[in-house]
C-alpha cells in the first residue's frame, strides 16, 4: 500500500499552511524593519547611506524569503519522492527543545515549537512535520516518518524529565549546550548574528529616538 502517497495528498493543505506561515512571519518582520528605517530616514535625515544599505539588504532578504515561500510545491514533491516507492523510517531522539532525526551519524534537529505529529494511514507510523532548529537553514521544512514506540530520549533530557536537574526550567533554554546546538554551524552563527544584532541595535535606537520625540 502506498500510504505515503495517501498521507501527502491528505495533509498537503495543512503542511502548506505551516510552510507559508513560517515565511510570512519573517516577511512581516522584514516589512516592519523597513518601515522603521524609512520613517527615521525621512524624518531625521541621519545616517542616510547606512540606512539605505540596510534597507537594500532587508529588501533583498524579503525577496529571497518570498521566493522561497513560492517553492512549496517542488519541495513537497521532493519529500514525497524520498518516500516512494519505499517509505523512509527515521530514528527520532527527543531533547528538551528539539527532536533529533538520526540517520547514519547525521543529525537534523527539528524545533519542538510548532511541530505537528500527523497520523499516517499506516497505523504503525507517524508523520512528523516541523522546521529545522538551525538558525540558518536553506531547507527549513522537515517531513519524516517514525515509529513512536521507537522514540528515545537524549540522556540529559531523560534525567531532567526524572527530576535530576537543579537548573530552573526558564533558564535551561540559555544553557551553552542548547545555544551551541541552535547555531547550525559556528561560522554562519557568528556572522549572521553580528548582522542581525547590528540591525536590531539600529532599529531599537531609532525607536528610542521616536519615543523621545513624542514623549
Amino acid at each position: 500500500m502506498d500510504f505515503a502517497g495517501s498521507d501527502f495528498e491528505y495533509y498537503e493543505r495543512t503542511i502548506k499552511i505551516m510552510y507559508q506561515n513560517y515565511y510570512w512571519k519573517r516577511l512581516v518582520i522584514c516589512g516592519v524593519a523597513l518601515i522603521i528605517l524609512l520613517a527615521y530616514s525621512g524624518i531625521f535625515q541621519d545616517n542616510l547611506f547606512l540606512n539605505v544599505v540596510l534597507m537594500l539588504l532587508i529588501a533583498g532578504l524579503g525577496v529571497y524569503l518570498f521566493l522561497e515561500k513560492q517553492k512549496f510545491p517542488e519541495i513537497y514533491q521532493a519529500f514525497l519522492a524520498e518516500n516512494q516507492p519505499e517509505v523512509q523510517i527515521h530514528k527520532i531522539q527527543e531533547e528538551e527543545y528539539s527532536y533529533n532525526v538520526i540517520d547514519d551519524d547525521e543529525k537534523v534537529r527539528i524545533n519542538k515549537k510548532g511541530v505537528r505529529n500527523l497520523p499516517s494511514n499506516n497505523k504503525q507510523y507517524t508523520m512528523m512535520v516541523g522546521f529545522s532548529k538551525a538558525f540558518f537553514s536553506r531547507e527549513p521544512l522537515q517531513i519524516v516518518y517514525y515509529d513512536m514506540l521507537d522514540l528515545t530520549y537524549e540522556e540529559s533530557f531523560r534525567l531532567k524529565r526524572n527530576g535530576y536537574n537543579s537548573m530552573p526550567r526558564f533558564l535551561r533554554r540559555f544553557t551553552l549546550s542548547n545555544l551551541k546546538a541552535s547555531a547550525g554551524n559556528a561560522v554562519s552563527f557568528i556572522l549572521g548574528n553580528i548582522f542581525l544584532l547590528f540591525i536590531l541595535f539600529r532599529l531599537l535606537r531609532y525607536l528610542w529616538t521616536f519615543l523621545r520625540m513624542f514623549f
